[in-house]
């Protein structure tokens, strides 16, 4: 291997190997914002908001479910959040945020124009995306962290 092909591995193995050191406060927050979501979610259908179809109702439960997901986890890490244990449980979380956005997409619970349906649409396979590429950074990440234990 060369020079440059050991380099671009050394960084690779940097970014996977360096996880930022989090706080208590921020998995707080976390679950302060996450039950704010929650609670507008549980509500929205009953504010009769002229773009919030009906079907909504049909994305309630995962959205549900990704959302107390992600403030028990929050909760759990408040007292326990090694790397590749947090690693570990966002995968979970990435995994349920796919399936969720994926939910979205299909059932579409909005009332929109044409061209807003579409950048909404938009953002919204993005967003997968992102959660795949998310959930493939935590594998790695915990892979590495559970191999070098």
């Amino acid at each position: 291997m060369d020079h440059r092909g050991k380099r671009s591995e050394s960084r690779l193995k940097l970014f996977i190997t360096k996880d930022r050191e989090q706080h208590r406060s921020e998995f707080i927050a976390s679950i302060i914002i996450n039950l704010i979501i929650w609670y507008i979610a549980n509500n929205i259908v009953n504010w009769n908001l002229s773009f919030i179809s009906p079907t909504f109702t049909e994305v309630l439960g995962i959205l549900n479910l990704l959302l107390i997901s992600t403030i028990l986890i929050n909760f759990i890490f408040i007292f326990y959040h090694p790397g590749w244990f947090r690693n570990m449980l966002r995968i979970v979380i990435d995994i349920l945020g796919i399936i969720t956005a994926y939910t979205f997409l299909t059932v579409f619970p909005f009332i929109l124009n044409q061209t807003l349906a579409f950048g909404l649409t938009i953002l919204i396979i993005l967003g997968i995306i992102g959660g795949i590429i998310g959930m493939i950074i935590h594998i790695l990440k915990f892979l590495y962290g559970a191999s070098n234990k």
